[in-house]
C-alpha cells in the first residue's frame, strides 16, 4: 500500500483550501508516547445524552468518570448524520463532499440505489497503523459498517455483526486476550449499534429510567426482547433485529401516532441502552487495568451522529440540527492531562491525525484534519474558521462559525437558517431575517461553493472516488441488518 507523505502541514493547508487551519507548532512531546490505541465508537450516541455532558438521569457513570479524569470536548461534531459517511470521513480524515460514502444514492446511469464504497486508493487509519507494525482489529455492529463500504481496508480482523454491546465486548476482549500478539503494539476499533433503534434493553434497566410507564411501547419492548431470544436459540449465528423491527416496532412508529408520554418513554429507552453500553465500557476499563495495559493505551470514545427525538418534530438521522450533529469525544493518552473540558471545536475528522500525532506517526497527504494535540491541555492550534456538516445528497447542509451555525437547502426552495448556539442552543429561534443572519447566511453561501470545487479537486488529486456496489451485492445477513436497522425503509 501506498501511503504518500507530505513535507509541511503549510502545503496541505494550500491544497485543501478552507478545509483545515493551519496548526502552530506543537514542539517537542513530553513523556511516553501511546503503545496501543483503542477507539470505541458508540453508533448513534447524541452528546447531550451523556451525563458528563448534562444528562440528569445520570445513564453512564463509567463513562462520565472516564470523562473527569481525562479529556472531555465540549464542541465536537459528525461531519453527516449517516453512518457510512461519517465512518469513511473517520477512517479517512475526508470531508463526506470529497470521499462521495453516503449512507445510499440515486445515480442517473444506474437502475435502483447504490451504496459507495471507498475505494483502495483511499489510505485509511487503519492501513497506517498496520503498516507502522500495528495489530489491527475491528469489532464492529454490522449495518452499514461493512466491508463492501471499503471500511475494513487495513484490519487484520474485520468482525461485524449486528449484535448487542455485550456480545460484542465479549469478541473484543477474546481477541484482547486470547488472539492477539503480546509483543506487538495494537489498534482496535470497537463499534456498537446498541444505542440505535430499536430499543431492546432489559426491564430492570429500563424502570430506572422510567419505572412507571406501561403503554404499547412497554409491551412492544418486553414481546420483541422474548422472541429475540428465542430466535437466538434457534439461529445462534444470525441477528434477530430485522425480524425483530418488521414484527414489533416498525407499524407503531409508522402509525405516528406516539402521544406525549410514549415519546417520553423513548427518551428512557434510549438511556437506558446508553447504560448497558456503559457497563460494557467498564469491563474494557477493567480489562486494561487488569492487563497491565491501561498505562500505554491511547483510548478514543465518540460517536458518528447523534439521534433526533422529536426535537425538531421528527425521530431519526436525517438531518444536522445539534441533537443529531453533536457528538462526544472522550480522549486519554499516557501521561496525558486529567480533568480538561476542551472549548475548541472539532469533528471526526481529526481523529486520524490526532492519533497518528501522539503515535508520532506521519499524515498521509489526503488528510483534511487537524491533531487535536490531547496531551496539551492548552494546545494553540490557531484559529478555526468553522465546522462543516453534509447530508449533502438530500441537499442539508451547515457549517458552525463560532458560536453560529447555519443551515443551507442547495438546490431547494427552503430557506437558510441561523441560530446563535450560545443564546439558543436547540435551535428553535432562527435568525435568518436579523442583519446578523443575513451577513453570515451570504458568507457561508459564497463560501459553499469554492469548498465543493476544492472538494472536487482533492478527489481527483488523490483517486478518491467512490465504488458503487448494488443491494444485490450484499450478503442475505447484511441485507437483513440494514432492514432491522431501517436503512432500507427509508434514505436514512
Amino acid at each position: 500500500m501506498r501511503i504518500p507523505r507530505t513535507p509541511s502541514l503549510a502545503l496541505l493547508v494550500l491544497a485543501l483550501g478552507a478545509a483545515c487551519s493551519e496548526q502552530a507548532d506543537p514542539g517537542p512531546r513530553e513523556g511516553e508516547r501511546p503503545k496501543n490505541v483503542i477507539l470505541f465508537l458508540i453508533d448513534t450516541l447524541r452528546a447531550d445524552r451523556l451525563g458528563t455532558y448534562g444528562n440528569d438521569t445520570q445513564p453512564s457513570p463509567h463513562l462520565d468518570a472516564f470523562a473527569a479524569e481525562n479529556v472531555l470536548f465540549e464542541n465536537f461534531y459528525a461531519p453527516s448524520p449517516y453512518t457510512a459517511t461519517s465512518h469513511a470521513s473517520l477512517f479517512t480524515s475526508v470531508h463526506p463532499s470529497t470521499h462521495g460514502i453516503w449512507n445510499r444514492q440515486r445515480l442517473a446511469s444506474r437502475d435502483g440505489d447504490v451504496f459507495p464504497a471507498l475505494p483502495k486508493d483511499a489510505v485509511t487509519l487503519a492501513e497506517v497503523l498496520q503498516e507502522s507494525g500495528f495489530q489491527t482489529a475491528a469489532i464492529a455492529g454490522g449495518g452499514y459498517v461493512n466491508e463492501r463500504r471499503g471500511l475494513a481496508q487495513g484490519f487484520d480482523l474485520f468482525d461485524s455483526r449486528t449484535f448487542g454491546a455485550k456480545d460484542r465486548m465479549d469478541r473484543a476482549l477474546r481477541w484482547l486476550e486470547e488472539e492477539r500478539k503480546e509483543d506487538s503494539p495494537f489498534f482496535m476499533f470497537l463499534h456498537t449499534y446498541q444505542v440505535h433503534y430499536p430499543y431492546l434493553p432489559d426491564d430492570e434497566t429500563i424502570d430506572r429510567f422510567d419505572a412507571e410507564y406501561q403503554g404499547p411501547l412497554r409491551d412492544a419492548v418486553r414481546g420483541a426482547r422474548d422472541f429475540a431470544a428465542e430466535y437466538l436459540k434457534k439461529n445462534p449465528t444470525k441477528s434477530p433485529i430485522g425480524p425483530v423491527q418488521k414484527q414489533f416496532f416498525k407499524p407503531l412508529f409508522e402509525a405516528d401516532e406516539f402521544s406525549d408520554r410514549d415519546k417520553e418513554f423513548v427518551f428512557a429507552l434510549y438511556d437506558a441502552e446508553i447504560n448497558i453500553v456503559d457497563r460494557e465500557f467498564a469491563r474494557l476499563r477493567a480489562w486494561l487495568e487488569e492487563s497491565g495495559h491501561a498505562e500505554d493505551t491511547m483510548i478514543v470514545i465518540t460517536s458518528d451522529h447523534g439521534e433526533e427525538l422529536w426535537e425538531h418534530g421528527y425521530f431519526g438521522h436525517h438531518r444536522v440540527w445539534e441533537e443529531v450533529m453533536h457528538i462526544p469525544l472522550l480522549v486519554s493518552v499516557p501521561g496525558g492531562p486529567s480533568g480538561v473540558r476542551r472549548q475548541d471545536s472539532g469533528d471526526l475528522l481529526d481523529l486520524m491525525p490526532t492519533i497518528l500525532g501522539e503515535l508520532d506517526l506521519e499524515l498521509p497527504d489526503s488528510c483534511q484534519g487537524l491533531d487535536l494535540q490531547v496531551h496539551d491541555p492548552h494546545p494553540d492550534l490557531g484559529p478555526r474558521e468553522h465546522v462543516h456538516m453534509a447530508n449533502w445528497p438530500e441537499a442539508r447542509e451547515a457549517r458552525r462559525f463560532g458560536n453560529e451555525k447555519v443551515h443551507v437547502y442547495p438546490g431547494s426552495d427552503t430557506h437558510a437558517q441561523c441560530f446563535d448556539l450560545e443564546s439558543d442552543p436547540h435551535e428553535t429561534k432562527d435568525l435568518a431575517d436579523t442583519s446578523g443572519g443575513k451577513k453570515i447566511i451570504a458568507e457561508f453561501e459564497t463560501q459553499l461553493a469554492e469548498f465543493h470545487r476544492r472538494s472536487e479537486k482533492v478527489r481527483k488529486q488523490f483517486g478518491l472516488f467512490p465504488v458503487y456496489h448494488s443491494l444485490g451485492s450484499f450478503t442475505p445477513e447484511m441485507r437483513a441488518e440494514l432492514e432491522g436497522l431501517g436503512y432500507l425503509a427509508d434514505d436514512e
